[in-house]
Formats: C-alpha cells, structure tokens, sequence
C-alpha cells in the first residue's frame, strides 16, 4: 500500500506538470509548430495508454479491470494507427519513443501487484484521459491544430475520450475487491 501511494504522488505530480505545460505551450507555440506539438503530445499519450493498458491485461487479476484494459488497447492502438498515418500524410515527424515520465511511471507500475495495481491503473486512465481531452480541445479550438483534417480528427475524438474517462470513474478498485482478492489466492 505504501508503494502505491508513493507511486500515485509521483504520478501525478508527472501529469499535472505535463497538463500545465499544454496550457502554457498553447501561447508561447508558433502557428507552424503547433500541429508538430500536437502530434508529438498525441502520441506520446496513446503510446502511454496502449503500454498501460497491456500491463493491466497481463498482470491484474480483476476482471473488469481487465475487460476496460482491453477495450483501451483496442482503442488506443486504432487512435495511435490514425494519428500515425496522419502525421505522415502531413509530413510531421513522429517521437521515436515514449516521453521519459510516461516510462517512468509505468515502470513504477509495474512493481505493483492486486488491489494496488488496480487502483493505480484507474487514476493512470483517468489522470491521462484528463490530460489527453485538455490536448485534443486545445487542438481543435480556434488557436488549436492548423491542418483542418487534423483539427476535425482531434474534435472526432474528444468525445470517446469522454466516454473512457467515465468508464475508468466507474470502476471497482475498491479496498474491499483488493480484500477479495487477496482471500481468492488462499
């Protein structure tokens, strides 16, 4: 339990900075670097959710943990595939990997085990939808993403954004599930 709050602190302390910064890149970004800066955010926050997503698949032992894990790796790899192809139809360059506090909390992630696991993930999911609806409504603001293919791509996708953040509020991570299975071990 200590390793999760521990973790959690850390979490997001890493994500609220990184949603300041979107807020804050938003005046000091030239028209012709905002859509890099987009795609780059983008991806990085898909890449974050399909690596989080396939460890919650392989080591979580709650079933509708499991299920929403998988739903967001079907999801997020069909999103990071579009703004993939986007990204090369527009002739931005692509992040060759994941940003270094994404990978810092998901190897923090993955000291976790059960109930701490779980609940970890859920405020993972929530925290990086949070984000990642801030940065697709910026994008597809007025000041947002330039290219309007890119910046009607980004307002399709605010509302499933939505619509996974509820899901990860609605889930049962509770200290009594992580009791349970505890006890379903024995």
């Amino acid at each position: 339990m200590k390793k999760y709050f521990i973790l959690c602190f850390s979490i997001l302390g890493t994500l609220c900075m990184t949603n300041s910064t979107l807020y804050a890149q938003q005046d000091t970004v030239t028209t012709e670097t905002i859509d890099q800066q987009f795609i780059d955010k983008a991806v990085n926050l898909n890449r974050f959710k399909v690596a989080v997503a396939s460890q919650a698949i392989e080591r979580s032992k709650n079933d509708e943990v499991k299920q929403f894990a998988q739903t967001l790796l079907t999801d997020h790899k069909r999103i990071l595939e579009e703004i993939e192809q986007a990204a090369v139809a527009k002739k931005l360059v692509l992040p060759t990997k994941m940003d270094e506090s994404h990978a810092s909390i998901l190897k923090s992630m993955g000291e976790l085990s059960g109930g701490d696991l779980n609940k970890a993930f859920k405020d993972v999911v929530i925290k990086s939808h949070e984000d990642a609806i801030a940065l697709f409504e910026i994008g597809a603001g007025e000041n947002g993403i330039n290219d309007p293919e890119l910046k009607t791509w980004a307002s399709e996708k605010i509302q499933p954004l939505k619509n996974h953040l509820e899901s990860a509020r609605a889930l049962n991570v509770d200290a009594s599930q992580a009791v349970s299975e505890a006890l379903s071990v024995l």
